[in-house]
């Protein structure tokens, strides 16, 4: 006798971006993006310099609100199926929903626990087993527990520049988002420090949705299961990695890779 089996659907992307346009104040800077980012997966945005990358990072947990005059002026932007500029979207929870790794390790001058303990202190969490086990949990999880267990109450920045962004990464995830957004992080270290990095990045896509933003099209290569291209404001391709980097559809994608763009 034969059985029928269920078609389990894919989950919904964890954010869309559909239709949108963004400016800073008459400037255009991105033009009718549609992009979705899925669950558990890392996403590269790759182009050149001025072409809207971080932009676009900074719209999702709307981190382009602190610039003056700077708008989506078409189009949403959805979280688990939440459009971010909605009346009642509290920015806070926004962005405890969606971390923020920057280019710049950006340690706060405290202690590597309190460093870690800042976004949920900020959420209003006291209890101090709680705070223990989220900064133990986030420091295993960025791989710094071994290195800095002993050394928790030092100022983290005494740390290197290679820790003091695993760190920031440890910060940023100690609240559990759903969504680690990273611009560059990994511009101002060293090969050593920067492989710690990427292998980090394998690592926290099991848990978590990666966008990176990188200059480097050999580390979009090596961490990223999809890659976006964008020039002057426009998603021009995005596929998966192995695609884009193999058989890019759009010339200009192509003329990019290859380094023959101008």
């Amino acid at each position: 006798m034969l059985t029928s089996s269920k078609i389990t659907a894919p989950p919904p992307p964890v954010v869309m971006v559909r239709d949108m346009d963004f400016a800073y104040g008459g400037s255009r800077a991105l033009t009718d993006i549609n992009v979705s980012f899925e669950r558990h997966r890392v996403t590269a945005l790759i182009g050149p310099s001025g072409c809207g990358k971080s932009t676009l990072l900074r719209c999702i947990n709307r981190m382009n609100d602190r610039v003056p005059g700077a708008r989506v002026t078409k189009g949403e932007i959805l979280v688990k199926g939440k459009n971010v500029h909605d009346d009642d979207v509290d920015l806070t929870q926004l962005r405890k929903q969606v971390g923020m790794v920057f280019q710049k390790s950006s340690p706060f001058p405290k202690s590597i626990y309190e460093n870690v303990a800042y976004g949920l202190r900020t959420h209003g969490e006291k209890t101090p087993d709680i705070l223990d086990d989220a900064v133990e949990r986030a420091l295993r999880s960025a791989a710094l527990w071994e290195e800095l267990k002993d050394r928790l109450k030092q100022n983290a920045l005494s740390l290197s520049g290679g820790q003091q962004q695993r760190l920031c990464i440890a910060r940023a995830i100690a609240t559990q988002p759903d969504v680690l957004l990273m611009d560059e992080p990994c511009s101002a270290l060293d090969p050593i420090a920067t492989l710690k990095i990427e292998e980090l990045i394998h690592q926290l896509a099991h848990d978590y949705t990666v966008i990176i933003v990188t200059h480097n099209m050999q580390q979009a290569v090596r961490v990223s299961d999809f890659t976006g291209f964008l020039h002057l404001g426009k998603l021009i391709e995005y596929r998966p990695t192995e695609e884009m980097f193999t058989h890019p559809r759009e010339k200009l994608t192509s003329s990019y890779l290859r380094g023959t763009f101008s």
